[in-house]
């Protein structure tokens, strides 16, 4: 494993599990500091513990991402700790599914939470030190809902379109310092999806609607963040980079 990030920090929202836990393992063994956060104590605390095997310059936070004081406080301790936040992904989600005509409003605004709202906020606050320090990177999860129409993910494919947009406004408006990407995951096996999917058949049939016919693992989402958040992608900034398995460029998936 290439030490792409050694003596570099990189701070990850939702880090506790899925898509966000398997960036801190890519992260730490390419030899960053890894702060990452939750919302859950033992949760948080368990995926510490498993974190640290691998290295143990690792920082956990709790921390609720759509709201202001908590970010101040955890950007504080992280520069504390180490100083500098050299790399940003925003991961953590927040969701409610449901018909639009039937959704209220405090559903809808649910959805903006930590995918619009939270972002915002963390660029706010992280960015001042990224270009004072004179670099930093900022990887954006989205997702294929914010690309395409789907029934009863409305409001949050909503959020997750507008972080396209938003990414590419930050890209604009920080360059030449800071370089801003967004990665579009398609299915991905995290807990959430086994929550959601909970049957064998229901996976296989979901497997069968994607090109290459299979979910994706954790860590096919987080090698491609980590390459963005790299030099190694040094010229690239302003992008959204679809992991999807083929799912959005096949018109007749599922058919």
């Amino acid at each position: 494993m290439v030490n792409f990030f050694k003596g570099k920090t990189v701070y990850i929202t939702g880090g506790t599990a899925g898509i966000g836990k398997a960036i801190a393992k890519e992260c730490l063994q390419s030899g960053s500091n890894v702060v990452i956060t939750g919302r859950n104590e033992a949760t948080l605390n368990n995926s510490l513990n498993e974190l640290r095997e691998i290295s143990k310059n690792i920082e956990g936070h709790i921390a609720d991402v759509s709201k202001e004081e908590d970010i101040k406080k955890s950007m504080e301790q992280t520069l504390a700790c180490f100083g500098s936040i050299d790399g940003l992904v925003n991961n953590a989600p927040s969701i409610h599914t449901g018909l639009l005509a039937e959704m209220d409003f405090d559903a809808w605004r649910t959805n903006f939470k930590a995918n619009l709202d939270g972002v915002f906020m963390l660029c706010k606050a992280i960015i001042p030190s990224m270009l004072k320090n004179g670099s930093g990177s900022i990887v954006n999860i989205s997702s294929v809902v914010g690309l395409r129409g789907t029934k009863y993910m409305g409001a949050y494919g909503a959020a997750k379109a507008g972080l396209i947009n938003l990414t590419q406004t930050l890209a604009i408006e920080n360059a030449p310092t800071i370089r801003v990407n967004c990665v579009v995951p398609g299915a991905v096996m995290t807990p959430a999806t086994s929550r959601a999917i909970p049957s064998k058949d229901l996976l296989e049939q979901t497997a069968n609607t994607i090109p290459l016919k299979r979910i994706a693992d954790p860590e096919e989402i987080a090698q491609p963040v980590v390459f963005l958040l790299s030099d190694q992608s040094s010229f690239i900034t302003g992008q959204t980079l679809i992991v999807d398995g083929g799912k959005t460029a096949d018109l007749n998936a599922g058919n």
